[in-house]
């Protein structure tokens, strides 16, 4: 099913883009809290423009825990356990 948070197709679409930027930060080492992070860190820093090379501007704003889902719900997304 969907994420249930997401309310309109812009939230929708903000959240497509930033999986694709947050590849900058699949690295192996960070975990995806830290990469939700580094997101919406850039996010904050420079607005949701930031996630797409061209000018969007009909981006909603979304939570860290709804990019945080959507990753996790991804069929591709492969992930290592991290030993202490």
């Amino acid at each position: 099913g969907a994420v249930e948070q997401l309310v309109d197709i812009s939230q929708t679409r903000a959240i497509g883009d930033a999986i694709y930027y947050a590849t900058r930060y699949m690295d192996g080492r960070r975990t995806l809290r830290e990469i939700v992070e580094a997101v919406l860190r850039d996010i904050e820093k420079k607005g949701l423009d930031v996630l797409s090379p061209r000018p969007v501007g009909d981006y909603a704003a979304f939570r860290g825990l709804e990019l945080a889902a959507a990753i996790n719900r991804l069929r591709t997304l492969s992930v290592s356990q991290k030993v202490f």
